[in-house]
């Protein structure tokens, strides 16, 4: 590489811009719209969050949501330590603010890395102003800290390959934090590992970082251990990070229509939501604690499953159409009014900003990563997003789940943008990459279009589903 493509994120001057705008934009909404007032509200998982981080401000620890979900503890931990100095649970929103830097710093040397500086530079601009992510910062879900941490988790791996052993550590550490925010980051560590151990070009020397494996899973043990063991003594039963597997298995798996919660393809009252639920199976009852609940309840979804085989597979393309909804809570919320004030014309922008934003993060980073994905950075990149999206096609689906998944993309989106020659050239010399880019691409369409009215009532009659 040439000097100017060993400009680190400290030193581009492009990053600090890109930056600048990203808190901008990140702060005047909740400036202008009150989102750190305290009575501003809250939605769902929201809602569980603040209901268990209070006790926890009390000195009694995590305990379970009052529908007996034991959450990951590191949403509710943070919001009640943002709390314990601020006073407010909703001050943790300025938080999200402070983790734009890690986030745009992580992906900027993820995507130098993967496809240059003016491929970083891309990167940092579009993950900047991407609209979600924006909307995110002001909210109280946990995905503008999981966005964080698997951006670091990405940048640390390949940090990790350039040193000693000791570096695996560091990998190990935050993918430690990352499975205590989510839940569903239990099983990446093979995605890690495989990409710490992948031998570079000419070499099989893949043993020699074995150590760097060996501290990565040493202290992924470390950073999970403390909170396993007291959860699991409490709740007599093992918990790694929460207990929620088999409420969403059930979301996803039961006689009714699989549920989601975005707009104009969900359950989006408390009433119509019950009533979705009553057309399923009877819930397992709320004694013996969370963890004997979760059990029971995965149990009761696979039998579901094993009864159902057909169903299980055939609503699969259903859950990925969800997850690749162009549109999100962002929609939401603007289709509910909650932005007191917002013009009219400014809400229809948006709308069509952030759907038409998502289009081409999917298909443009999709193309990219057929491409140019190759090597460590590629295992990461497309391992993570891999791994969500086949639990997400198991489980069900949502658009906040496709939140995470975005930042990942936008790398080979970015490497797209930065050199669109290249990309076309990678395709001609690879046949097998150019053939999975000519059938992959129209069945990502084909599934984004099934919800892309919704931001949009009534345009479903021009985009029917087969």
């Amino acid at each position: 590489m040439g000097g100017q493509e060993q400009v680190r994120w400290h030193g581009d001057a492009v990053f600090w811009g890109a930056l600048g705008v990203g808190v901008a934009l990140r702060v005047l909404p909740m400036l202008v719209f009150g989102w750190t007032h305290a009575d501003v509200g809250c939605t769902r998982d929201e809602c569980i969050f603040r209901q268990v981080a209070e006790p926890i401000l009390a000195g009694k620890g995590l305990g379970p949501s009052p529908r007996m979900w034991l959450s990951a503890p590191g949403m509710p931990y943070l919001m009640a330590a943002t709390a314990a100095v601020t006073g407010r649970l909703e001050a943790v929103k300025w938080l999200h603010v402070l983790l734009t830097l890690p986030m745009l710093a992580s992906f900027h040397e993820v995507t130098r890395q993967a496809a240059g500086l003016k491929a970083a530079r891309w990167a940092v601009a579009l993950l900047a102003v991407h609209p979600t992510l924006v909307f995110f910062a002001g909210t109280q879900w946990a995905e503008t800290v999981y966005v964080t941490l698997l951006g670091l988790l990405a940048w640390s791996t390949l940090w990790a390959r350039e040193g000693g052993p000791r570096r695996g550590l560091l990998p190990g550490f935050l993918l430690g934090l990352t499975v205590l925010v989510r839940g569903v980051a239990t099983y990446l560590a093979p995605v890690l590992l495989v990409a710490l151990l992948l031998p570079r070009a000419g070499s099989t020397a893949w043993r020699a970082r074995s150590r760097h494996a060996a501290a990565l899973l040493v202290a992924l043990v470390l950073t999970v251990a403390p909170y396993s063991l007291v959860a699991s003594v409490r709740w007599g039963g093992l918990v790694i990070s929460d207990a929620t597997l088999g409420h969403v298995m059930a979301l996803g798996n039961d006689d009714f229509e699989p549920v989601t919660f975005d707009y104009g393809n969900g359950q989006l009252t408390g009433r119509v939501y019950g009533a979705t639920l009553m057309r399923g199976r009877a819930d397992c009852p709320r004694r013996g604690g969370p963890v004997a609940h979760d059990r029971c309840e995965v149990q009761r979804s696979l039998r579901w499953i094993g009864r159902h085989p057909g169903t299980f597979l055939a609503r699969v393309p259903e859950r990925l159409a969800q997850l690749l909804n162009p549109h999100s809570f962002l929609t939401r919320q603007l289709r509910w009014h909650a932005w007191h004030g917002i013009p009219w014309a400014l809400e229809e922008l948006l709308v069509a900003f952030q759907a038409c934003f998502t289009a081409l993060v999917v298909l443009g980073g999709t193309l990219g990563a057929w491409a140019r994905a190759r090597g460590p950075v590629g295992a990461l990149t497309v391992g993570i997003v891999g791994y969500h999206v086949a639990v997400v096609a198991a489980l069900y689906g949502l658009t906040r789940f496709r939140l995470p998944l975005e930042p990942l993309w936008i790398v080979w989106l970015a490497a797209v943008l930065a050199a669109p020659r290249d990309t076309v050239a990678s395709l001609r010399a690879a046949p097998g990459r150019l053939v999975g880019a000519a059938l992959s691409l129209p069945i990502l369409l084909l599934l984004m279009a099934r919800y892309a009215w919704t931001g949009w009532p009534g345009l479903d009659v021009l985009l029917p589903w087969p």
